[in-house]
């Protein structure tokens, strides 16, 4: 299991041992204003105040080249927080944290978790989760919210706050779709009934089948982060997104097509641009991307090869050709190698 997601892994754990333990974690759904919050039943300690946003509200305009630009809906540049169209669900990890949403902020600690629904400003990342004085504050969040405006798995990560520091890691998109139902689960039944021991189950579901994901290193780099600040000079160009598209995709159908109509190019302006900006065609980028892809599992786990194939996109039989091609061996016979290798040098 590669680094990031045993840190995801170990803040799956540490939730799921809080939800076990009586009174140790409590659910709390953000509502659009301090009075609606509050007609809720909220945890004893959870503490409450106000914070009116200064603005002014900037929409963002919508791009079909920028995922992120999709689910901005607009921006509050001098409070540090954006509106998105999709929900999210705030753990605190560690330490305590002060989440601002909209015109209030909550006061929470550790074992709290926060369910955002689509519509409410909450913090872009540029600044800690700290009000007032942080001096020797530290706190760590785990972050959760939908992979893809289609519903395809979910995208989680760690924040830090140390003091007026503040940093993300571990931006995983784990693509089951069981975990996106879920998610739309806990979003629809809020806004049908907001039966707190209902929102409560489905998330602890949501956790022990992102545990499972975790452990059967399940997961690819996130293709956007949610909760980071937005700036339109900083996005990427057209054929970065569409490599990233590729890099995320490699166990799907690619094709230039596809990849093509995913940046809002024609498919014949989409090949001359990919050549000329990544010296390679599209088939030898999505080929080198296979195999790079292939050598970390094989390398890292002990799954089966046929499970590695499909993982990346191929047949069995496709990846053998392709492995005697570049590698001039079988997949099972360069694992091999690589073990041995790995027992000469230790």
């Amino acid at each position: 299991m590669n680094q990031s997601l045993d840190s995801l892994l170990e803040a799956f754990s540490s939730i799921q041992l809080l939800l076990n333990r009586d009174n140790a974690a409590h659910f709390i759904v953000a509502r659009p204003t301090l009075s609606e919050l509050k007609q809720q039943s909220l945890p004893e300690h959870l503490r409450t105040s106000v914070k009116k946003r200064q603005g002014p509200r900037i929409r963002v305009r919508r791009s079909r080249t920028s995922e992120l630009q999709q689910i901005l809906i607009a921006r509050w540049p001098a409070d540090h927080l954006n509106e998105t169209s999709l929900p999210s669900i705030a753990c605190v990890i560690r330490g305590a944290a002060d989440l601002r949403i909209n015109d209030y902020v909550l006061h929470c600690r550790q074992g709290d978790i926060v369910f955002y629904p689509v519509g409410l400003a909450a913090a872009d990342g540029s600044q800690s989760h700290f009000e007032g004085d942080p001096t020797e504050r530290h706190c760590t969040l785990l972050w959760i919210y939908p992979g893809q405006m289609n519903g395809e798995g979910l995208i989680c990560y760690l924040c830090h706050s140390d003091e007026r520091k503040h940093s993300t890691e571990n931006h995983l998109w784990f693509r089951n779709p069981l975990l996106a139902e879920l998610l739309q689960n806990i979003n629809q039944e809020e806004i049908e009934f907001g039966s707190p021991a209902i929102l409560f189950h489905l998330f602890s579901l949501i956790l022990l089948v992102l545990q499972r994901e975790a452990r059967s290193d399940n997961a690819l780099a996130a293709p956007y982060a949610l909760h980071l600040e937005y700036s339109p000079q900083s996005g990427q160009s057209p054929i970065q997104r569409a490599c990233a598209y590729i890099d995320s995709h490699l166990d799907s159908n690619l094709t230039i097509d596809i990849v093509a109509k995913h940046i809002g190019y024609s498919p014949a302006v989409f090949t001359k641009r990919f050549k000329r900006e990544t010296g390679r065609t599209f088939n030898e980028y999505c080929t080198a991307c296979r195999l790079k892809r292939a050598v970390i599992l094989l390398n890292s786990t002990e799954l089966k090869i046929i499970t590695i194939s499909h993982m990346i996109g191929l047949t069995d039989c496709q990846f053998r050709l392709l492995a005697n091609k570049h590698w001039g061996c079988t997949p099972g016979e360069f694992r091999l190698k690589s073990k041995s290798k790995s027992l000469f040098k230790s």
